[in-house]
């Protein structure tokens, strides 16, 4: 069985930096507690025969606990809105210089950390754009004065397929070439993408966003974390449906784990999903970059730039 692999910060753009400011993006310190690495059977039914029929049952509704102001994007990015379900969601998109219907570009959907969006997301991944690559940086429901009730990894995961889907139509996007990523909890819904077939993918990532079921029952008895939970922690298919782990028999798309070497929680988790991965043959694989929770971001961006740059999909 193979060790993870090890790499450096790679350089990469000032703009890919600011990353690391704390603020709208920042991750509660809370999360980065006990490592969650327990083991437990596959479930016999298939995930998504499972997500279909369960219907999730909050205790409290509203929008995210995450804050946020007022923002305006940046000189080359666009405020759009895409469709999930009833909802209609926004959304900070990019197009890189010379993209057209007869030049088609590759795409990044980014997910964010931290319960909601902030311009430093979309300044984290701008290197994207820089390389040719269409960019967008969805807000989920209950983000941003988006509507819809916070979850917690369940209805944001609908909306992340759906911007998935809105960016593949659109006509300068090459649907070959389509990736997402997700930094912290945006690393969670991107973890789950990897288990949805018909979605048009070629690989996904994460940095710090390797979760287990055992996260939530944690966080809902912590005084800080206790909000994010408005499910009942202690049902199996609550906590489950909401992390890739339990579903890694079922997973179709390739998925790159990033963690940093001072980030002990994720690469523990990470490290347990890896060999269970490597049992049943998936493709998913952890890969330890510099950095603890938020300084590992920068590098774990760079690492997968490169890897979609040179990623050719079949002709």
């Amino acid at each position: 069985m193979p060790g993870p692999r090890l790499l450096q910060a790679l350089p990469s753009a000032a703009a890919l930096a600011l990353a690391m400011s704390v603020g709208p993006a920042g991750c509660r310190k809370t999360e980065l507690e006990a490592p969650d690495t327990v083991t437990r059977p596959i479930p016999s039914t298939p995930y998504l025969a499972r997500r279909h029929a369960r219907d999730t049952k909050l205790r409290v509704s509203g929008p995210s606990p995450g804050k946020f102001n007022e923002y305006r994007p940046s000189s080359g990015v666009m405020a759009v809105t895409y469709p999930s379900g009833d909802l209609s969601l926004a959304a900070w998109y990019a197009t890189p210089l010379g993209a057209s219907g007869s030049n088609r570009a590759p795409a990044l959907v980014y997910f964010h950390g931290d319960f909601a969006f902030g311009p430093d997301d979309f300044e984290a991944v701008r290197p994207f754009v820089d390389a040719g690559f269409v960019v967008m940086t969805p807000m989920l429901r209950g983000e941003n004065g988006n509507p819809g009730d916070f979850e917690l990894l369940w209805g944001e995961v609908d909306d992340a397929r759906a911007a998935i889907e809105w960016v593949a139509s659109q006509p300068m996007v090459d649907r070959r070439r389509i990736y997402a990523f997700g930094h912290s909890i945006g690393g969670g819904v991107a973890a789950m993408l990897s288990l949805y077939p018909t979605l048009p993918l070629r690989i996904t990532g994460s940095c710090g966003g390797i979760y287990m079921p055992e996260t939530f029952s944690r966080w809902a008895a912590s005084k800080q974390n206790g909000e994010l939970v408005r499910f009942d922690a202690n049902d199996p298919e609550e906590t489950e449906l909401r992390v890739l782990g339990p579903n890694l028999a079922w997973m179709v798309h390739r998925h790159v784990a990033y963690v940093g070497d001072d980030d002990p929680w994720f690469v523990d988790n990470a490290a347990a999903l890896e060999r269970s991965a490597w049992a049943l043959g998936k493709p998913f694989e952890r890969v330890v970059v510099t950095g603890d929770h938020m300084q590992s971001l920068q590098p774990a961006l760079a690492a997968f730039l490169a890897l979609t740059q040179a990623d050719l999909p079949p002709r």
